[in-house]
This record gives C-alpha cells, structure tokens and sequence, in this order.
C-alpha cells in the first residue's frame, strides 16, 4: 500500500512498475473508471492508437489540423 506525502506524492510499488514498464521520465495519467481509479502509462500513446490510420489515403494530420483551427499563419 502506498502512502500519500505532504506534497500529495505516492511511490508506485516496486512489482507494479516493473509491471507496467514505469521508469523515471515516464508520462502516467489517472483516469476515473466508474467507482475506480486507474493509472494510465503513456497516455499519448494511447491517442497516438486511436488515431492511427484516421486518415490513410486521404489528408494529412496536418491538413486536417489545419482544416478544423483555420491555417496558422
């Protein structure tokens, strides 16, 4: 069990890093699901999967970028 210090800081265990592949420089998020709390590695990562292949044949991520902001000067 992890402890929680004055600056609101935990020490993830030992077993779940080596788990999950945390080491120092690691980008973590902890997201709601449902009645729980889950940490998240690499969430960037994550998007990066969600959007792979969006636009396969079609535009740019960059056109489409620039589609939805208006073109950056």
């Amino acid at each position: 069990m992890a402890k929680v210090t004055a600056k609101y800081q935990i020490t993830i265990p030992p077993d779940v890093r080596t788990e999950l592949d945390i080491v120092p420089g690691s980008e973590v998020d902890i997201r709601k699901k449902g009645a729980h709390f889950v940490l998240v590695v690499d969430p960037i990562a994550e998007l990066k999967k969600k959007w792979r292949g969006k636009f396969k044949g079609k535009q740019t991520s960059d056109n489409y970028m620039d589609q939805i902001r208006g073109q950056v000067p």
